[in-house]
């Protein structure tokens, strides 16, 4: 008998793509099985004009996904992980974290620039984010920050009605929507801004106590990809934040050993304070990393 499981995701292009992404993964484990996408506009997909800061943070591309679930009107739902909350709603949980694609950033512009050191004086660079706003100020305060809100198209769009000299995007989503860039350059930021936490992994949220749904999720979970995002989602956590927040957190495996960045800026980029730690899984690492930033005096710039 055909299990059919109804799969939540918002209507964007990238989020429809990722859910395809994980669809096709746990079809080729479970060919017995059906899945029906069911597309759901957030609050975050209607207003487009306000600044996420404004109007709750990447919660609100989740919020009402996370109420269908619980409502039981679908089975699971497939996100970016750095959209999802640091603390979910009592019932629910993350079933699994397929393999990570780039957590990276990356500089789309009309120029072949080389880096941002390349840029030229007073260029204006488009970003909602206050993370990559905090750290393209720290290397260059001269640069103008535009806000820019939409979908990968909107925002390479408005490179020439906003006159942009580029803008930011993470790389993963390029990686899978694969835009056509025309004429434009993509320069990657990977020694540049540090990334935000979960960002380029993908995750699938269900109820906790849905034995047959976790069972079916775990064929795709990758072990690395689940450590590290732990260690990254745990940092931020610990300081109170949400990747609304001027917050970086990269975590990976180096030489069998879980290696872990952190970092917590002022948006303007005038104060940043930063963590280099190496260590295993057991060592809590993002915990460490937020409480010596926290001794450091970093919140006063995240309130």
């Amino acid at each position: 008998m055909t299990h059919v499981f109804r799969v939540g995701t918002r209507k964007s292009r990238l989020a429809l793509r990722q859910t395809e992404l994980i669809i096709d993964a746990l079809r080729e484990r479970h060919p017995d099985c059906e899945f029906v996408v069911t597309p759901i506009v957030t609050q975050g997909d209607r207003d487009l004009n306000s600044s996420l800061q404004k109007i709750g943070g990447k919660g609100v591309f989740v919020k009402e996904i996370e109420r269908e679930l619980l409502d039981g009107t679908i089975d699971f739902a497939a996100h970016s992980l750095k959209d999802v909350q640091p603390v979910l709603p009592e019932s629910l949980t993350l079933g699994c974290f397929p393999k990570r694609d780039s957590p990276f950033d990356c500089l789309i512009s009309a120029q072949p620039f080389a880096g941002i050191d390349d840029l030229p004086q007073g260029a204006r660079i488009g970003t909602n984010s206050l993370r990559r706003q905090a750290q393209i100020l720290r290397l260059r305060p001269d640069i103008v920050i535009v806000p820019i809100r939409g979908n990968v198209e909107t925002r390479l769009h408005k490179i020439e009605t906003e006159r942009l000299d580029g803008v930011i995007l993470a790389e993963a989503g390029l990686n899978r929507l694969r835009p056509d860039l025309g004429g434009y350059h993509r320069l990657s930021l990977r020694d540049a801004i540090l990334p935000a936490a979960g960002q380029g992994a993908m995750t699938v949220e269900c109820r906790a106590d849905d034995a047959d749904t976790l069972a079916m999720l775990a064929t795709i979970d990758d072990d690395a990809t689940r450590a590290a995002v732990h260690v990254e989602r745990e940092f931020m956590t610990a300081l109170g934040g949400s990747c609304t927040f001027p917050i970086g957190a990269y975590a990976r495996y180096e030489s069998n050993l879980l290696t872990f960045d952190g970092l917590v800026a002022s948006a303007d980029g005038r104060h940043c304070f930063t963590r280099h730690l190496t260590g295993t899984a057991a060592d809590r690492l993002g915990s460490q990393a937020a409480e010596s930033l926290i001794a450091a005096g970093a919140l006063t710039y995240l309130r």
